[in-house]
């Protein structure tokens, strides 16, 4: 499955996992949480480091759906390893690079 949800009610965070192609094939999903985000959202974990091919539909995906959640005064933050994705994030964010490399959140023990 392209894109795997699961909201924890109690952090108030909702991860979106993505994988393989990240393309319009996603689009519904998408807009289906910017459309009705689940309830008291305080914050979005978005996992792209599973994802093999970022299209320009994919980025103007996210780019909707980063713009629509920070204007709702949602944390969003961005998961990825790869450097070909951290240089389009500037275009999805309209920042430098909000991307947290998730070896830097989960140091090995």
């Amino acid at each position: 499955m392209p894109m795997q949800t699961c909201y924890i009610a109690e952090e108030r965070r909702l991860n979106l996992s993505f994988s393989g192609n990240l393309d319009v094939s996603v689009s519904q999903d998408v807009c289906g949480i910017c459309k009705s985000p689940p309830p008291n959202l305080e914050s979005c974990i978005v996992d792209i480091s599973r994802i093999d091919r970022l299209f320009d539909s994919g980025v103007a995906l996210l780019k909707m759906l980063y713009r629509h959640l920070v204007n709702n005064d949602i944390l969003v933050v961005i998961l990825s390893d790869s450097p070909k994705i951290r240089k389009r994030m500037a275009t999805i964010t309209s920042q430098p690079s909000p991307v947290f490399y998730p070896k830097d959140l989960f140091p090995p023990l």
